[in-house]
């Protein structure tokens, strides 16, 4: 991941797909500090003792923007788990919503994912550096099922409520299928989104389009080549 966090201008090369650093699942979540919207410090181990559901996501990025509806539906049909929003950079900074200057103005901000986009659960900061998005993968719209001793039993590097679900409904065993397949959200729901960062912001993502698309295909290839291998390995082992 580049040294500057907060990036002002979306590029292809502020991310790498197909890596997904951080704790896998069957291992330890690492703790965290993130804030609350009223500034309230909270940590993963205020939550031990109950099961956790965290997705990451920002005003401007579309893969978390679709789920939003998904998730309301997803917290009222399990009101014994926690679902949390943590709010780390703008996925697609630009003139009108650029990228962070402050922690008070990324708290402040993060008060639109719940007016703008009617997100019903608990939101939460990262802070101006991203130190729980960088442990987390640093991806923009990962999504963590943690239980309550505080291990990963599921993680993805993209959210879908639809398969968070199925984990849900199975959460006594390991899921270890980490990555979806996707190019990037709808036209009808991306471009509205992005454009809250700017028209130079949706410029970029235009111009970025071809080398997402390449990006998603060779994500795509390597993560088919893992599965193959670890399914030989497991027959030559049986």
């Amino acid at each position: 991941m580049p040294t500057k966090y907060n990036y002002d201008r979306y590029k292809m090369s502020e991310y790498e797909l197909g890596k997904f650093p951080g704790a896998k699942a069957g291992e330890e979540a690492p703790n965290f500090t993130l804030r609350t919207q009223v500034g309230k410090e909270v940590t993963l181990d205020d939550y031990k003792g109950k099961w956790l559901v965290i997705e990451t996501g920002s005003i401007t990025c579309g893969m978390y923007v679709k789920n939003v509806p998904g998730w309301n539906k997803l917290k009222a049909e399990f009101p014994d788990i926690e679902f949390l929003l943590v709010y780390v950079r703008e996925a697609h900074p630009g003139s009108r919503l650029g990228a962070h200057q402050s922690e008070e103005q990324k708290m402040e901000l993060s008060k639109n994912l719940n007016t703008i986009y009617k997100d019903e659960r608990p939101v939460l900061v990262d802070n101006l550096d991203g130190d729980m998005h960088r442990l987390y993968g640093g991806l923009p719209n990962v999504v963590y099922v943690i239980n309550p001793e505080g291990k990963v039993i599921y993680r993805c590097d993209w959210s879908f409520p639809k398969l968070v679900r199925r984990v849900l409904l199975a959460r006594d065993h390991l899921h270890t299928d980490e990555h979806v397949q996707i190019i990037t959200a709808a036209p009808w729901i991306m471009i509205p989104v992005v454009l809250r960062g700017g028209w130079d912001a949706l410029w970029d993502i235009s111009i970025a389009l071809p080398f997402i698309t390449i990006a998603h295909i060779k994500a795509d290839w390597a993560n088919f080549k893992k599965k193959f291998s670890g399914n030989k390995t497991e027959k030559a082992s049986a």
